[in-house]
């Protein structure tokens, strides 16, 4: 097996290890990080018309935008990727860039991001987001993180439900 194989295998191990939602949420985060050499990463949660980030990680530790929701709506091409259940790319290194995706990656002083949709029981439950600067993601970028983002939906259909503390 090539270390990439080697690599993306470690990483869907880490996510199947999971056994509650906060390690599948933080396992998630960096693993995707790792498999695709970036910058940082976050999960959100669909909430109706609002994207809400339940999780993030960076290897500088700053935040992105933990808690903060978005309305789906807003960003076009976010939308097309819950709705279709296809991953999509954009850079500020585009001209063509979508711009409200693109105005979001220059507030967080990025330079491309990588959607995938979070598919849980045939229903879109998310969305993960990578981040990456100085390049553009590739079709090799969708190939390592895809299966991860495959990976958590599974693993989220069998985790136990989470209990109201009392």
């Amino acid at each position: 097996m090539s270390s990439f194989t080697d690599r993306v295998e470690q990483a869907l191990a880490a996510v199947r290890a999971s056994t509650t939602l906060p390690r599948l949420l933080s396992t998630t985060c960096s693993e995707l990080i790792a498999v695709v050499d970036a910058q940082a990463s976050a999960i959100s949660r669909v909430v109706g018309d609002v994207l809400i980030q339940v999780a993030e990680r960076t290897l500088d530790e700053t935040t992105l935008a933990l808690g903060h929701g978005f309305l789906i709506p807003d960003f076009p091409l976010t939308k097309a990727v819950l709705d279709e259940g296809v991953p999509r790319v954009v850079s500020v290194l585009d001209d063509d860039a979508e711009p409200s995706e693109a105005d979001l990656l220059r507030q967080l002083g990025l330079d491309s991001l990588l959607m995938l949709p979070l598919v849980c029981e045939g229903q879109c439950w998310g969305l993960a987001e990578i981040y990456v600067n100085g390049r553009r993601f590739g079709e090799e970028d969708i190939e390592a993180a895809g299966p991860l983002a495959e990976a958590f939906g599974e693993r989220l259909a069998v985790l136990p439900a989470p209990t109201s503390a009392r």
